[in-house]
């Protein structure tokens, strides 16, 4: 059974779709989420200004209380104490989220800082139709600033998730737009086309926001995947490698009951194939390739392409030896299963080396060097093994 990840920082690097690629050779279109290499940043930066929305929620409940106080008004009471709840919601919510936002997924998170940002709105909206109503002008005038103080605070913080920050704009200001256009004075159904105008500009500001975040942020991904992937089949590089093989080492998640393991695979007959059949048919083969590992991968595990036809697979979290053996068999299995790509099925196969361990005093260079000797050791043997090498400290199967 494969061990789960333990370690949060043990992620693996963000990788370029196979599938993606898959497609591409075969002329089918895919159908991609634009969003998904940046998602967590997007709600990250939801969740960057809490203070600046506990803030508002605690002064809007100031002004509602002097308000209230004042004209002796129980509803613009009441509306203080609905906007001290609703602050506390958001600063629950925004503090769950910085201590447990590994435990959920961002959809979720992103859907609970919806409901605080939604009953804000609301809360806004109904003071609005409320004030101009028939309240006093002293409040009156606190609604109109307020309003526009909250649009633009929607525009700067929630313009991430256009769709959040476009429904609580209108959320908020339909209820002042319509009932200063039912007034009787005609001053007041000017302030209604103003504020409709204003909220229209927020409307397309918002969405003019968005695109240049959403244009930065995925540039930067795209980035650093580059730098930390293979071009071809969209797998960690050697730097990569490297990096979460370091990672482990010095994060001390190698130990007793805690192995690591590295398998060393180079598949068996491609250079055949590739001769035969051509470069493009052998592309496409490294791709399914990546493929097929990327499906075996146990929970924690990374696939690399270390160049030409050799890859890698890292398997932390190991308790048995006997969990590394089986996954490098199911990755020979996999591989050595035909291939139809272009009109041609063609069959090759691969040999395994893994080396394994517990030892943390071990070098990650040592682990990869014994990996390779494991994997030269298979293919003496013959095309198609898997050989194992324990490296110190032998583990219990």
């Amino acid at each position: 059974m494969d061990a789960p990840a333990t370690d949060p920082a043990w992620q693996p690097i963000p990788q370029a779709s196979t599938e993606m690629i898959v497609r591409i050779l075969t002329r089918q279109r895919p159908s991609v989420d634009k969003e998904a290499p940046i998602r967590a940043e997007l709600v990250d930066l939801l969740y960057a200004s809490t203070f600046n929305v506990v803030f508002i929620g605690f002064a809007a409940a100031f002004f509602c209380s002097l308000i209230g106080r004042n004209a002796d008004d129980a509803v613009f009471t009441a509306f203080a104490v609905l906007a001290v709840l609703i602050a506390g919601i958001r600063f629950a919510i925004d503090r769950a989220y910085k201590h447990l936002r590994h435990s959920r997924t961002t959809l979720f998170w992103e859907n609970a800082h919806s409901v605080g940002s939604l009953l804000f709105a609301v809360l806004v909206g109904a003071i609005g139709a409320y004030t101009f109503w028939g309240a006093s002008q002293e409040a009156q005038l606190f609604s109109a600033v307020f309003l526009v103080s909250y649009c633009t605070g929607i525009v700067t913080r929630l313009a991430v998730r256009p769709k959040l920050a476009i429904a609580c704009v209108k959320i908020a200001a339909l209820p002042y737009i319509i009932v200063l256009l039912f007034h009787t004075l005609f001053l007041y159904k000017m302030l209604a086309l103003f504020l409709l105008m204003m909220s229209l500009a927020s409307l397309q500001l918002i969405r003019t926001s968005y695109r240049l975040t959403f244009d930065v942020l995925i540039t930067r991904a795209e980035l650093a995947a580059l730098a930390g992937s293979d071009p071809l089949t969209g797998l960690a590089n050697r730097f990569t490698v490297d990096q979460q093989l370091q990672r482990l080492f010095l994060g001390q998640q190698v130990g007793p009951g805690h192995a690591v393991a590295v398998h060393f695979i180079d598949l068996d007959h491609f250079k055949a194939a590739n001769d035969t059949y051509g470069h493009a048919v052998g592309d496409a083969i490294l791709v399914e390739v990546a493929r097929r590992l990327n499906e075996l991968l146990p929970t924690g595990a990374i696939a690399a392409r270390r160049g030409g036809d050799e890859f890698l697979v890292i398997q932390p979290n190991l308790t048995a030896s006997l969990d590394a053996m089986r996954l490098a068999r199911r990755i020979g299995a996999s591989l050595a299963q035909p291939y139809l790509v272009m009109g041609q099925e063609v069959t090759i196969g691969a040999s395994v080396g893994v080396a394994a361990t517990e030892n943390a005093q071990e070098t990650p260079q040592r682990l990869i060097v014994a990996a390779d000797d494991a994997l030269y050791e298979a293919k003496r043997k013959g095309r198609g093994m898997v050989e194992f090498s324990e490296v110190a400290n032998p583990m219990v199967a």
